[in-house]
Parts: structure tokens; C-alpha cells; sequence
């Protein structure tokens, strides 16, 4: 039973996931176990279960006294995250790049993320739609992780995690075009290029020009 608690937990997470995406849920909207439950069909455990899992990711957050609520995504907090982000990334850019040197594999892995990345990314500039959109998150964050994970610092990892970089990159879906998707594949390649080189100091500025151009992307859509 336990078992399939959890099963039953992941699939809720995932539907509650979707509707925030698709902006069922509305920001900042209230979600209660008690009309969860109703809409799903199933018992408190599950449903509590997903709502912790969403949490995890920032797509929910705890607020005292309230519930939990769908995370609101404003721009200065986000910009707040990618700036955490890019010193973060910078710092184990020398990681990384004494993992290239040494470890074939790990380059190969990274060129074959670089090449799936681009390609889905470049799906999404030839049919761009949400649901395209909402599927290139989890591209991004693989790629970065990724170089993080070189550090192998268990902290700087787990500070990586709790960023939750990620989470809000579905909203980006009326800030980005065709072209800034092509600008990112660019970006991408030119990061992962430079760690193949072994360039510590060309790494440091790919993943800022990345970074930056993405905060200048999302600027540009929020004040208009």
C-alpha cells in the first residue's frame, strides 16, 4: 500500500505540475488537500505526498498559516536565482574542466547532452508552443548540473538544488521567440565548446553571457 501511495503521489505531483504550466492553477492560487482530493479522486496521503514533492521543486510553496500556494514568479526573484546561479557555475567551471582533461567519458556525456539539448531546443524554434516550451527546462538543467556536479562538493550541489533555477522556466514561454531559443543553442554549444578546450576562463564567460542574456530576455518581457 505504501508502494502505491507513492506511485499514485508521483502521478498527482506530475497532473498538479501540468496545470500549473498550463496555468490552471493560477499564481499564487491556494491548493488544498480537502479540493485535491475531489478533483482527483483519491485519499489526503497521496495528495500531500505530491504537494511536499512540489515544494521541492519551487513550483509550491509553504506559507505559514495559509497552505500551500502556487509559487508567483516575479521577475527580481528570479533574477536573484540566476545571479546565485552564475557564481555557482562559475566557481566550478575549474572542476569541470579538470574532469575534461582527465575523463573522456564525461566529455563525450556532455557533447551527447549538448546535441539532445539543441535538438529539442530547436524543435521548439521550428513549432513553438507551450507544450513544446515546457519540455526544455529539464535540458537546461541537466547541461548545468552537470558541470556543478564536477566540483564534488555535496554543499555547493545541494545549494545548486535549492535554487530551483529551473522551476520557473515554464513562464519564459511569452519572454522567448524562435530566435532566443537559437541564440540559447548557440550559448549552450559555445559552453560546452569551451570545456572541451579546456578553457577554464572561456567558461567563466560562456555560462555569464548565458546567464545574463536569459535575465536580459525576461527583463525585456516583464517590462513590457
Amino acid at each position: 500500500m505504501e508502494q502505491s501511495h507513492e506511485l499514485l503521489a508521483d502521478e498527482i505531483a506530475q497532473k498538479i505540475l501540468e496545470q500549473i504550466q498550463d496555468h490552471t492553477f493560477k499564481a499564487g492560487e491556494r491548493l488544498t488537500v480537502r479540493k485535491l482530493c475531489e478533483r482527483y479522486g483519491t485519499s489526503e496521503t497521496p495528495v500531500k505526498q505530491a504537494l511536499n514533492q512540489l515544494v521541492s521543486t519551487g513550483l509550491v510553496v509553504s506559507v505559514p498559516k495559509c497552505g500551500m500556494r502556487v509559487r508567483t514568479f516575479e521577475f527580481q526573484d528570479m533574477k536573484n536565482i540566476w545571479e546565485a546561479r552564475i557564481m555557482i557555475e562559475q566557481y566550478c567551471a575549474s572542476y569541470a574542466v579538470e574532469e575534461a582533461k582527465r575523463n573522456e567519458d564525461f566529455v563525450r556525456r556532455m557533447q551527447d547532452m549538448l546535441q539532445v539539448s539543441n535538438e529539442e531546443y530547436e524543435k521548439c524554434a521550428l513549432e513553438y508552443t507551450r507544450e513544446n516550451f515546457r519540455g526544455l527546462h529539464k535540458h537546461d538543467r541537466m547541461l548545468h548540473l552537470e558541470l556543478v556536479k564536477c566540483s564534488q562538493n555535496a554543499q555547493i550541489i545541494k545549494m545548486y538544488d535549492e535554487l530551483n533555477a529551473h522551476a520557473g522556466m515554464f513562464s519564459g514561454f511569452r519572454c522567448h521567440s524562435p530566435e532566443t531559443l537559437r541564440q540559447v543553442e548557440k550559448q549552450h554549444t559555445e559552453i560546452v565548446k569551451s570545456l572541451v578546450l579546456c578553457d577554464t576562463d572561456g567558461l567563466r564567460q560562456a555560462l555569464s553571457r548565458h546567464i545574463y542574456s536569459t535575465i536580459q530576455i525576461y527583463r525585456s518581457a516583464w517590462d513590457n
